[in-house]
């Protein structure tokens, strides 16, 4: 996938909550499994794509929470590793940027399932458990939805939920900083504000540091909910597809090296 269709795609990809009660064409799944596959043995995650199983959602279908959610994709990693909460986030989201661009509406969740029903649906290996899962199906009344234009999606987008500003996302620097930082990192901050997050709490900071040409993440450790390093490897991938070619380290003040 090109890198100017990530951009496309960030800049589109909202939350969705309600689908329409139409399975995922057998393509299209397909082709979504061959995307998690290919994660998988790139990056030794263990994502899984889940079809047709609304019993997981059953609650919040009931409650108006979700509407006729019913597949997802499974999170599945190693028992309290850390590195692979971080992991899972970046890679999970590269997989919902993906489906994204097929016309798929996606919404992270933590809680609004039942995750031992949706531990019975995947492959479970010794060592690992069920972390999180990624709702995805086709957004209520989608064709209409199929139908509208790049630029009404992306105004969509825009304005669909309050989010931090670009001052708040580099909270570290000082204004004089953030006129001297490169593009890259301008570009890199505020693809990174269009990244979904637990909650919306938006936990990650980013600084460039001059002396490396390097920049560094950090959550705010005010921020101690269970899915903090999901959220920084989200905004990570997010922060990498805006400044372009580079890559990071992962952990709390990782750092991204542009290349």
């Amino acid at each position: 996938m090109e890198h100017t269709q990530l951009i496309d795609a960030v800049n589109i990809r909202t939350a969705v909550r309600a689908y329409d009660n139409e399975p995922i064409d057998d393509d299209t799944a397909r082709q979504l499994s061959m995307t998690l596959d290919a994660i998988n043995t790139l990056a030794g995650t263990h994502m899984q794509l889940v079809l047709n199983q609304p019993k997981v959602f059953a609650a919040a279908n009931e409650s108006g929470h979700l509407t006729n959610a019913a597949n997802y994709i499974a999170l599945v990693e190693p028992n309290d590793d850390l590195e692979a909460r971080e992991r899972a986030g970046f890679y999970a989201e590269r997989a919902v940027l993906t489906a994204t661009l097929r016309g798929l509406g996606t919404l992270w969740v933590g809680g609004s399932w039942d995750r031992d029903e949706a531990a019975r649906h995947c492959r479970i290996e010794h060592g690992e458990e069920l972390y999180l899962c990624v709702v995805i199906g086709y957004p209520e009344h989608h064709l209409s939805y199929q139908a509208k234009s790049y630029d009404e999606l992306v105004e969509f987008q825009r304005s669909h939920r309050p989010t931090k500003t670009f001052a708040q996302f580099t909270a570290e620097m000082s204004d004089t900083e953030r006129a001297a930082a490169p593009d890259w990192f301008t570009a890199g901050v505020e693809t990174a504000m269009k990244a979904p997050s637990a909650m919306n709490k938006q936990p990650v900071t980013f600084t460039y540091d001059a002396v490396t040409d390097s920049a560094i993440a950090r959550l705010d450790p005010r921020e101690t909910y269970r899915e903090t390093l999901n959220d920084l490897g989200i905004a990570k991938l997010h922060f990498q597809i805006g400044a372009g070619t580079g890559e990071w380290t992962w952990g709390d003040g990782g750092r991204f090296t542009r290349k």
